[in-house]
């Protein structure tokens, strides 16, 4: 049987399941009954429905990815797979998962004030706070006290006495 090449409803909606599941494009399309990897990217570039519903099955796949972390935390625990390889897979997971949905699953990195040995920022402008979020607000806050405890540049948290 050839491989599919017009655009075929039924087999992009299989596609978009598959991906949502966690299978990857590359594995789908090695599949004889589905289009060259080739073919789904001119249907992405053509077809606007299948490509908002792939952007979906592609966000969806980060919950997929995500929920695989555990269960092969868990294999390895049991001794089914090497820890080493389980470690790789995970570490893949996790920077497909973050890269996916960084809101729900990218690492968070938190901005605090530094020590004395920090440049500080400079800025001659005013800064609009007004559609700043309650935790970049508290950041701002956190650092401002700390600044004012410290007598500006003369120490803080991680200056030496005396």
């Amino acid at each position: 049987m050839a491989r599919p090449s017009l655009f075929n409803e039924s087999t992009a909606e299989e596609i978009c399941i598959r991906l949502a599941c966690g299978d990857s494009l590359a594995k789908i399309c090695r599949d004889d009954e589905m289009p060259a990897y080739r073919t789904v990217m001119t249907w992405l570039r053509q077809n606007e429905a299948f490509r908002q519903q792939y952007v979906r099955a592609r966000e969806d796949q980060a919950d997929a990815d995500a929920d695989a972390v555990s269960d092969i935390g868990e294999r390895a625990l049991n001794g089914e797979i090497d820890a080493q390889a389980a470690r790789v897979a995970i570490d893949a997971r996790k920077w497909s998962a973050g890269k996916r949905k960084p809101k729900a699953y990218g690492d968070k990195v938190a901005v605090v004030g530094g020590d004395k040995t920090d440049a500080p920022i400079r800025h001659s402008h005013s800064f609009d706070l007004s559609a700043a979020s309650d935790e970049e607000l508290d950041v701002i806050e956190r650092f401002i006290r700390r600044s004012a405890n410290a007598g500006g540049d003369q120490g803080g948290e991680g200056a030496s006495e005396g």
